[in-house]
């Protein structure tokens, strides 16, 4: 029997709970045709079945239910097949593209750590990572275009399908939209004899050479994080989006005192996510618009407010949001309101048999 798509809302007190952004648009909030509002799907990690046949239906399914919402275009938080697949050209190349093409609007893709740090392992094919990138650069990021057939053009970081292309970004009714290459699996940073061995035959050669790969793209993406902030900041901007794949919070608890006394430790040297969210602080806190991050990887959707101050409050202004992921192909619908105090309003889209 064919998957149906049905919506539904969350409790009014988890929507209270998000503070300045809702987790569903509000009573008085424009329509989507309204000049200034925007409706976008955040989506990622999906279809990781290993039955073709299951696979080709979620996929069939959720690119219906997609082009079935008008949607302005979506934003793909990385992770385009499962962790434990190969990672071949048609896998990680013409079988994605072929997805974003069957899409009646443009996608903003950030990658994610399947279809090219976890390549090496084993069961993936035994593939070198950095040359992965390289293959991913030059097959969805070698035009300053989005995804899709009816692609809209985009900023990027470096040349064209060369180096740090896939950083992008792009504007649209006073909101900045950028995507980032910060995929899970630390960042493509090998800290431990562990993360260099674990399902793979890799050698400390290997290792290292990932790591150098780190080394050069994570400042790459802090100038392209700041870069993004201060284009906002000079335009005004209501609000600014930020794509990434890899759930830096995970595997910590937040709560009771979770975000001081266990997350804030970890951002060392040895975590690959540090200098990309200390940024991400600093510059949510220099900027008087909304700050929305959202990721992949952990495969639970969750809209919260996890950037704590000092006090223990939230930070204002920035909320998360972690897409669908795994063997759930359900997605979020975003409205995009620049007039509407929290700019960013949420409802999941859950797909069901």
């Amino acid at each position: 029997m064919p998957r149906l798509s049905r919506s539904f809302t969350l409790s009014a007190a988890l929507t209270a709970a998000l503070l300045s952004t809702a987790l569903v648009a509000p009573a008085h909030a424009q329509s989507a045709s309204d000049a200034g509002v925007l409706k976008v799907a955040l989506w990622g990690d999906e279809f990781y079945s290993k039955d073709p046949e299951e696979k080709a239906n979620w996929i069939d399914q959720t690119v219906a239910s997609m082009n079935d919402h008008d949607l302005d275009f979506t934003i793909f938080a990385g992770d385009t097949k499962s962790g434990s697949s190969e990672c071949t050209d048609q896998a990680i190349g013409a079988d994605v593209q072929a997805i974003f093409n069957r899409l009646d609007m443009p996608t903003l893709y950030a990658l994610g750590d399947n279809e090219w740090v976890d390549c090496h392992r084993t069961n993936n094919g035994s593939y070198d990572p950095v040359e992965r990138l390289s293959y991913l650069r030059k097959t969805f990021f070698d035009a300053a275009k989005s995804q899709g057939s009816n692609p809209i053009d985009v900023e990027r970081q470096g040349a064209p399908g060369e180096a740090y292309s896939e950083n992008s970004r792009f504007e649209r009714n006073n909101v900045m939209f950028v995507a980032l290459n910060v995929p899970g699996s630390n960042n493509n940073l090998v800290a431990t004899d562990k993360q260099c061995t674990k399902k793979s035959d890799r050698t400390q050669a290997d290792c290292d050479a990932a790591t150098t790969e780190y080394e050069a793209r994570n400042p790459k993406n802090v100038e392209w994080l700041k870069e993004s902030f201060a284009k906002a900041r000079e335009n005004n901007d209501a609000g600014i989006l930020i794509d990434i794949q890899a759930d830096i919070f995970f595997p910590f608890e937040l709560s009771d005192g979770g975000y001081e006394d266990d997350f804030l430790p970890t951002l060392d040297d040895k975590n690959g996510f540090t200098d990309f969210y200390k940024t991400l602080v600093e510059e949510t806190h220099n900027f008087d618009g909304q700050v929305l991050l959202v990721h992949g990887d952990s495969h639970y959707f969750k809209v919260d407010k996890p950037m704590l101050q000092p006090d223990g409050r939230s930070t204002a202004n920035f909320t998360r949001v972690e897409v669908f992921g795994s063997s759930d192909n359900s997605w979020v619908e975003m409205t995009v309101d620049p007039k509407s105090d929290g700019v960013f309003s949420f409802q999941p889209v859950v797909l069901k048999q």
